[in-house]
């Protein structure tokens, strides 16, 4: 490893911070740890060098300094170290220190473990304002009780205009904008925070409204009990015992005490994130409090709406993962359980031969793929489309809440290919005319003569496939007919197997759901009609070979204008991509 050049970071004097704590691992090394965060230095010398090292490290050093004085030998190993110390924020300047008083001697350990400038930001803290507006005096009580523990000295009453919010902070930190934080409470719920970043108006409104809209039920272990509640800003609920006609669960006091303290801890790190100039994170991250006291930290996953008015340029960043299951992982926020805008996609019970089935979490969504990885991408998509769409939502799952002919197309996927694949294939299964019917494609590929056997021999179906091409286009439709003449999937591509196989898949995946029982007790033909509330999609342009070769279609033949809708980076930057289609 080549040796670092003396740029004005090796020449800072820095210091390990107190609370880091080294653990030996006999042969495999140390394991150093700081709260919930630790790291392992590895080598059968590393407790070794580490016990040698640390005064070193405690006592103040620079980096160019500290590693003059090491052996040569043993740079690349030091300079390794020191990186992951770094990395971590383990590290923290040697800055100009003062006596602490008695809450600043409590704030500390809490504060040094979000800055490298811990004394500074106890400096800020004290010379801080924080404004309390609240509905409830016996919360606000606790809320000014736990600030002036933390070491916030100016605390006074916000005479301003409210939010709606049980409770809310503004927080005053000089030579920083103002930070709005809050504490909102429904159904044996609490929501405290945000913790790593600063809120708005606009946050607290969208809080509002997840509380509005039943949100809280899905919250961890929330009791739902109404008489145990505080309720909310918006109901008037004072808090006091005996306010709504009943006595005071005592367990509420406790509650309040918790969540106070939480709102204290993040109005601290407001004031290190504020002396470190910190980049403020994607979501904004609150405490979850149930009245049984189960507490847990959450992201708000605040996608806004799209506007395919607005023509933006296509996303680019970094690459998605290869595999759909690196994919889903990559994900996981969108289907956090309390503020998560759709639920997880799981195969749950559903049974996953021929092929797979997936449901997502509360609600009748349900996906469908050769793998059970690829159903659960599919019930993402369906998901999500609701969330994007919701103007859609109400169509039937059949449709797949599907615009109308002449609409511009719209897709989305965790990737740039499979979302303007979607968009090109939504807007050209929606042709009306200019469709002929041709023969079949011979011979069927063997993936798509197995989807076929499945459909026709195992589950006894009488279908058959309807072949057509877009005039001119080189475009493919496949449709599987049912018994009665309906569709059972339809999928287009320029690639006819490719729309082959995604019909098939369809076809397959809807009598199979419904044989499982997941389509609400439907069977036999009566899900390839599509009567039944909980089944999958007819119509989809979604499997990858699908949505590969129609974005290759497009590029190529310029007959589709593809762009991205107003609001699609922030989606990207959640790991979903948008695109919408329009015909040149």
């Amino acid at each position: 490893m080549p040796e670092h050049t003396a740029t004005p970071e090796h020449t800072v004097t820095r210091r390990l911070k107190s609370a880091v704590r080294a653990r030996s691992l006999a042969e495999e090394g140390v394991a150093l740890s700081m709260g919930a965060t630790a790291v392992v230095v590895r080598g059968a010398r590393a407790d070794t060098v580490w016990r040698a090292l640390e005064p070193a490290l405690r006592a103040g050093f620079t980096r160019r300094a500290l590693t003059e004085r090491f052996p040569a030998g043993g740079r690349p190993f030091l300079e390794g170290v020191l990186d992951q110390l770094e990395e971590h924020g383990f590290l923290r300047e040697a800055e100009e220190e003062h006596g602490l008083s008695e809450s600043e001697l409590a704030a500390y350990p809490h504060v040094e473990s979000l800055t490298a400038r811990p004394y500074a930001a106890l400096r800020a803290l004290a010379e801080s304002t924080v404004r309390i507006r609240s509905s409830c005096p016996l919360l606000e009580a606790e809320v000014r009780r736990a600030l002036g523990r933390a070491g916030f000295r100016e605390v006074h009453a916000d005479t301003g205009p409210g939010t709606g919010a049980l409770l809310t902070t503004r927080l005053s930190v000089p030579g920083r904008e103002e930070a709005l934080h809050l504490v909102d409470t429904e159904r044996g719920v609490w929501v405290s925070g945000p913790r790593n970043t600063s809120g708005g108006p606009e946050l607290v409104d969208r809080v509002r409204a997840w509380f509005g809209g039943h949100g809280a039920l899905g919250a961890p272990e929330a009791s739902g009990a109404a008489e145990t509640s505080e309720g909310s800003g918006g109901s008037g609920v004072s808090g006091a015992p005996g306010a709504s006609g009943n006595e005071e669960n005592p367990g509420l006091a406790i509650t309040r005490s918790l969540v106070a303290a939480q709102l204290a801890l993040a109005l601290v790190a407001q004031v290190a994130r504020s002396v470190d100039a910190a980049e403020p994170p994607g979501d904004p991250e609150f405490m979850v409090t149930t009245d049984e006291l189960v507490s847990e930290p959450h992201p708000f996953v605040a996608l806004p709406a799209l506007d395919p008015r607005v023509e933006a340029p296509l996303p680019t960043g970094a690459v998605p993962a290869e595999e759909v299951p690196d994919r889903l992982d990559a994900v996981a926020h969108l289907w956090d359980r309390v503020f998560g805008p759709v639920g997880e996609p799981r195969p749950d019970d559903l049974e996953q031969l021929p092929v797979g089935l997936a449901r997502v979490e509360r609600s009748s969504l349900l996906g469908a793929g050769t793998t059970t990885a690829s159903a659960r991408l599919d019930a993402l998509t369906t998901a999500l489309h609701a969330v994007a769409r919701p103007e859609g939502s109400g169509r039937g799952a059949g449709d797949g809440g599907r615009a109308r002919a002449g609409d511009p197309g719209f897709g989305l996927g965790l990737t740039p290919s499979a979302a303007v694949g979607e968009a090109v294939g939504d807007l050209v299964v929606r042709v009306r005319d200019r469709w002929k019917d041709v023969d079949r494609p011979e011979p069927m590929s063997a993936s798509a003569r197995r989807l076929w056997a499945a459909l026709t021999l195992r589950f006894g179906v009488g279908a058959r496939l309807l072949c057509q091409e877009l005039d001119g286009t080189a475009l493919c439709r496949v449709t599987v007919l049912g018994p009665d003449e309906e569709p059972m999937g339809v999928s287009a591509a320029p690639d006819a197997d490719a729309a082959t196989r995604e019909a098939l898949l369809r076809a397959v995946a809807r009598v199979q759901a419904a044989r499982d029982g997941a389509a609400g007790g439907a069977s036999g033909d009566t899900a390839s009609a599509g009567s039944a509330e909980e089944t999958v999609a007819v119509t989809a342009t979604r499997t990858e070979a699908v949505t590969a070769s129609l974005a290759r279609w497009a590029r190529e033949t310029g007959l589709v204008r593809v762009y991205a809708p107003g609001g699609a980076d922030a989606w990207a930057e959640r790991g979903v991509y948008t695109a919408v289609a329009s015909w040149t």
